[in-house]
């Protein structure tokens, strides 16, 4: 038992310092979107390179948690930390390793929520440019629609109503 709380409260500090590098990753997502709306391209690289690093700090604090678990012969998945927190007798760990766990949890879907919004920007920007460089370059712009496969397609000759 007294293993199985060790593991529990490494793995505890380790959500508590996963929460920490997640919340500046969304804190520099919230940077990149004012950068990205000003179109500051060195600022940008910056951002980015500063995002990379903050990523692999958030893989290496996931590994960690990974080999802690594997080391205790649990599986890494929740089914693992539930059964983890179900092998541990320390009441008052498990509590706070839930409400870190919960707070781990909601961070990431901010920082997803985060990045999607980023992301949106960008290709809105991305289609933006693609539109006026058709204007610019003297072309006819094109009725494009998405195809299955999510690629644009020229759409063109469909746009009769039909012929009866």
């Amino acid at each position: 038992m007294t293993d199985l709380s060790s593991t529990l409260a490494s793995i505890d500090v380790l959500a508590n310092e996963g929460i920490a590098i997640l919340s500046g990753l969304e804190d520099f997502l919230n940077q990149e979107l004012i950068v990205l709306k000003s179109r500051d391209i060195d600022a940008i690289r910056s951002i980015n390179l500063e995002k990379q690093n903050i990523l692999h700090q958030f893989d290496l604090n996931n590994q960690a948690r990974a080999e802690l678990l594997i080391a205790a012969d649990l599986p890494v998945s929740k089914a693992g930390l539930s059964s983890l927190l179900s092998q541990s007798s320390n009441q008052a760990l498990k509590a706070q390793f839930n409400d870190h766990w919960n707070e781990l949890e909601s961070t990431l879907k901010k920082t997803m929520d985060a990045n999607q919004r980023n992301e949106q920007v960008v290709m809105r920007t991305s289609q933006s440019l693609d539109k006026l460089l058709t204007v610019l370059r003297g072309q006819k712009p094109t009725n494009s629609l998405y195809t299955a496969k999510g690629a644009k397609g020229n759409y063109t000759g469909q746009s009769h109503i039909g012929k009866a």
